[in-house]
């Protein structure tokens, strides 16, 4: 009942296996074929139940009944949290991982991940300064805070989140926030470019000024935490790099 979670059983050889999905679960195409469920806030109930599924994986939401709900119907729930950082991003793959036994096959992802990070980190010593990065996750103006894996992934990519210094997981930031930050670089998913660059003020920003926005990145890399993140990771930093060094 989540997307990061779809991908997890796929990648450890399960999408044959699955009967349902929700309506935001895309990747791998395959995913596309399954039966759909609704959202995974509010999903249909009556349609999971109809499915007759031995099992159902679902990411813990406290303002969410439907775990509960289903269990009252007599299904077993596996719930894992909601990662905000590498070593939970890990502790879902593992708890997936050990709930349909695949627990080999969790930690052979886990390591493949690492060793990619390990190259990832010794790239980032090529940037002369840690550039800041504004990531609008939404409009108007949502981005992310010290709680969000994305944080970390910056971090490790050799850059900042601009707004690492607020203690949430994501909150609606003041054009005046922004603008003052002056963000070296921008990241955004909803929004292209050229509609950025004519936002009233957003001239006096660094990163509109000398053309560093990103508007192309896939989304679902950097938001789903889970091991598609590496590859979101990659991209942006290599994106990035090319941003800053060129003149």
């Amino acid at each position: 009942l989540a997307p990061n979670l779809t991908e997890i059983l796929f990648e450890l050889g399960l999408g044959d296996q699955l009967v349902g999905v929700t309506n935001y679960c895309t990747y791998p195409p395959e995913a596309l074929e399954k039966e759909k469920v609704g959202g995974f806030i509010n999903p249909n109930l009556e349609k999971i139940v109809s499915l007759k599924p031995d099992l159902v994986v679902a990411e813990h939401w406290p303002s969410s009944k439907t775990v509960p709900r289903l269990r009252e119907f007599g299904l077993q729930v596996t719930e894992v949290i909601s990662p905000r950082s590498f070593e939970e991003i890990y502790q879902v793959i593992r708890g997936v991982g050990e709930t349909v036994n695949r627990s080999q096959g969790a930690e052979e992802l886990i390591h493949r991940m690492k060793k990619r990070l390990e190259t990832i980190e010794a790239k980032a010593s090529r940037f002369d300064h840690s550039p800041s990065v504004y990531v609008e996750i939404d409009l108007p103006s949502w981005t992310i805070g010290k709680q969000s894996f994305i944080t970390e992934a910056l971090l490790l990519c050799g850059a900042h989140n601009l707004f690492e210094d607020i203690d949430k997981r994501s909150f609606q930031a003041s054009k005046e926030m922004i603008v003052d930050r002056n963000p070296d670089v921008i990241l955004a998913y909803t929004v292209a470019a050229p509609a950025i660059s004519q936002r009233l003020g957003w001239d006096d920003i660094k990163a509109v000024q000398n053309g560093r926005i990103i508007d192309d990145l896939e989304r679902s890399l950097l938001s789903h935490g889970n091991h598609r993140l590496i590859e979101g990771m990659e991209q942006l930093q290599a994106r990035i790099l090319d941003m800053m060094e060129t003149p």
